[in-house]
């Protein structure tokens, strides 16, 4: 029998302390590039004492690539006009990964303090983990009370390349067993859709 997986969102240092999504999103959103900051330096033009700014990019060679991953997720608590819940508390869930402002309780300090929690989304073999960029909440039904019983939450976390760290991954297993893996996954695919070519 095949089990029905769903996404999950959690803590990488605590997984366990994860939780799934209600409804697995039908498309996930990819993009990975190399961040170009530009850069300015002070150039002194011929000996007459003018300075001149130029600006100037920085070399891309040894950089890491970073990765968007935008993802649009769905959540729904309405079964009739008597059981319903707020789907707020849920998506909040979500939102508590966005990088916060905290206090220092040592020293009653109130100056805002930076924290970058680190949040991963995990479905199937796909991880991606990084910082929470984005939180966007669409509240979409409303109970007869007002209460926001259905919502469309669209998130986009950056940090590492899933790609990448994916096909490193597959890597070391294919040189564990000794076999190719993406060659047996493609020949399996190409199996499953004879059906197109006949």
């Amino acid at each position: 029998m095949i089990a029905y997986q769903k996404a999950r969102i959690f803590d990488p240092d605590s997984p366990k302390n994860g939780f799934s999504v209600q409804f697995n999103p039908n498309t996930l959103e990819y993009s990975a590039g190399i961040d170009f900051r530009s850069q300015k330096g002070v150039a002194e033009q011929g000996g007459d004492g003018q300075m001149q700014v130029s600006e100037f990019q920085s070399s891309p060679l040894g950089k890491k690539q970073s990765a968007r991953l935008s993802v649009r997720l769905f959540f729904h608590s309405y079964i009739n006009e008597l059981t319903y819940s707020d789907v707020r508390p849920t998506i909040n869930r979500i939102r508590a990964f966005l990088p916060a402002a905290a206090e220092s309780a040592a020293t009653g300090n109130t100056a805002p303090k930076s924290s970058k929690p680190k949040i991963s989304f995990a479905w199937g073999t796909m991880t991606h983990t990084g910082t929470l960029e984005s939180f966007q909440a669409t509240y979409q039904m409303f109970a007869f009370d007002g209460t926001p019983v259905q919502a469309e939450v669209s998130i986009t976390i950056r940090g590492e390349d899933p790609d990448v760290s994916a096909s490193i991954n597959n890597q070391a297993l294919g040189d564990i067993s000794g076999t190719d893996f993406l060659q047996q996954d493609d020949a399996l695919y190409l199996s499953s859709l004879s059906w197109l070519f006949q």
